[in-house]
Formats: C-alpha cells, structure tokens, sequence
C-alpha cells in the first residue's frame, strides 16, 4: 500500500511538472512579435523597391542642345537601370537573412505604443485597448531576427534617425483573441500599417493574414 501512495505521488508530481505552466499576456504578445517581424521586415523589404522614383528628365534647352539632352537622358535611364538592379539584389540578399538566425538587424523602439481595437472588427479580443509599456530585449531572445531596442530620443537625435537604409518601426501592443487572431499596428516615420494575424496549428506559430497600409 505504502508503495502504491509513493508511486501515485510521484506520478502526480511527474504530471504537474509536465504541465506547461499558463503564459502572461505580455508573453504571449511577446510570441506575436517575435514570430510575424521576419514577415514585417520581407514586406517592408518588397515595399522600399517602390520608394524609389527616377530622376526628372533633363528639358533645360538653354542649356544644352537637343542631342545633348538626349544623351544626358539616355546616360540617366541606363545610371537608372543599373540602380534598380542592385537594389533588387541587396533587397534578396536581405530577405534572406530574415531566415537565418539573428543575421538581419531589425530596430524597435522600446515602447510599445498604445492600441484601439479596429472599428472594423466585429469580434471582441481579450483587452479592446492596451495602453503602452516597455520593452525588455529579452522578449526578443526567440525571433529570427537580431531585434534592437532604442529609445525614443535615439530616433530624433543621432545615427538612427540619420541612417535611411535602418529598418525602424515604433509597434503597438498586441491585441489577442482566444480563436488564434491577433492585430496590431507598426508605425514607420511617414505612415504606418495594420497588420492582423492568425494562428496556425499545423505550423505552431503566429502568420500574418493581412496589412493594411494607411
């Protein structure tokens, strides 16, 4: 008898370890992030190919003859192309570092902004608002990528705001609902977006359904 009792309690014991212990909402907002940024970072990625516009088309006539423009111009179109076509392939070469490990350095600033549920959405998530907290870098220890956390006068003041080619984004909280959706927001200096999220079973992480860009 003694030794069913040990037996039972140490199975009970056995089974209570095994059971994952339940995770906090900053947790699991933390799990969003760290599984969707890759797909922010490759989309923001495709997006800057269209960033870029040409150079006007030189039409001072006072200045030059009409065969010198059309030279000036043909030299632009060409300088263009070859442009275009290097950044093409550093925009590759980038996406993929998004899947290697800690190899594409992505930069957030350490506030996660406040958030209202969108009035498009019927549904209710868990909070229908968050107001904002701080960031730990260790939230990050499990995204693909090498995530830097700055502060918000690092992004006015010295080589972040300078650096055009950074990958920054100010992110919203993350409001979760209990069926695997998620939505938040990552606002960039001129405009930002709203990315709504789902969660696979067959893959055991969060993907992005949608952005919208506003």
């Amino acid at each position: 008898m003694m030794q069913k009792l040990i037996l039972l309690t140490f199975f009970s014991l056995f089974i209570f370890s095994c059971t994952e212990k339940e995770k906090t909402y900053e947790e699991l907002e933390a799990e969003v992030l760290c599984d969707v940024l890759p797909e922010i970072a490759k989309y923001e990625l495709n997006q800057s190919q269209n960033n870029f516009l040409p150079p006007p088309l030189e039409m001072d006539s006072l200045k030059f003859s009409k065969e010198e423009i059309q030279q000036l111009n043909k030299k632009r179109d060409e300088d263009w192309m070859t442009f275009k076509l290097e950044l093409k392939q550093n925009i590759e070469i980038a996406i993929k570092k998004t899947d290697q490990f800690k190899k594409y350095k992505y930069v957030v600033i350490d506030t996660l902004l406040s958030v209202n549920k969108p009035t498009t959405e019927e549904f209710k998530y868990e909070y229908d608002s968050l107001p904002e907290r701080k960031l730990s870098v260790n939230e990050f220890e499990k995204s693909n990528l090498n995530v830097v956390l700055v502060s918000y006068s690092d992004t006015f003041e010295g080589g972040v705001r300078n650096d055009e080619h950074l990958p920054l984004s100010g992110l919203s909280r993350v409001l979760i609902h209990k069926n695997g959706k998620a939505f938040f927001q990552c606002n960039k200096m001129y405009y930002h977006y709203n990315v709504f999220c789902n969660f696979s079973q067959k893959q055991k992480k969060w993907k992005i359904e949608k952005i919208i860009k506003e």
